[in-house]
């Protein structure tokens, strides 16, 4: 009897340390940030094929979501080949707001970006950013839907 065939994904998925600091409070943060995009720089040099990009904590106050996307921002511009994916929750966005950056953040670097959500109605922000961005967006915290 023959085994069945087992398809095994190569993907090497790498989530990056949150950077808590580096955008929003400089004293310091820099480091952190500098640490983070030289992370990034080794896992897609070992041969990761996606960098994820840690949202704020869900307790977080809105304004403090948006350095998630600076630093993917930061991490797309520092790295030439690996996926990077952007992790936002839904109460925290608009999706107008992250269509706009979703298309600069692309058009700068190839079409690598990929937008997490999570959190209560990702699923209806997922549909309204996927309405006003083409590129891939995905809805829940499962690395194999990456």
């Amino acid at each position: 009897m023959t085994p069945a065939a087992m398809t095994v994904s190569t993907t090497r998925v790498v989530h990056l340390d949150r950077v808590d600091h580096g955008v929003t409070k400089p004293a310091g943060g820099s480091r952190d940030l500098d640490a983070m995009l030289a992370d990034a720089r080794t896992a897609e040099a070992e041969g990761a094929r996606v960098l994820v990009v840690p949202a704020a904590p869900a307790a977080a106050p809105a304004r403090r979501h948006w350095p998630a996307t600076a630093q993917a921002l930061a991490v797309l511009l520092a790295t030439s080949s690996a996926r990077v994916v952007v992790t936002v929750p839904a109460a925290s966005w608009e999706p107008a707001a992250l269509a706009r950056f979703a298309t600069s953040a692309s058009g700068l670097a190839g079409g690598r970006l990929v937008v997490r959500v999570l959190g209560p109605g990702a699923e209806t922000f997922a549909a309204d950013l996927a309405a006003r961005w083409s590129g891939p967006v995905v809805v829940g915290d499962d690395d194999d839907l990456l």
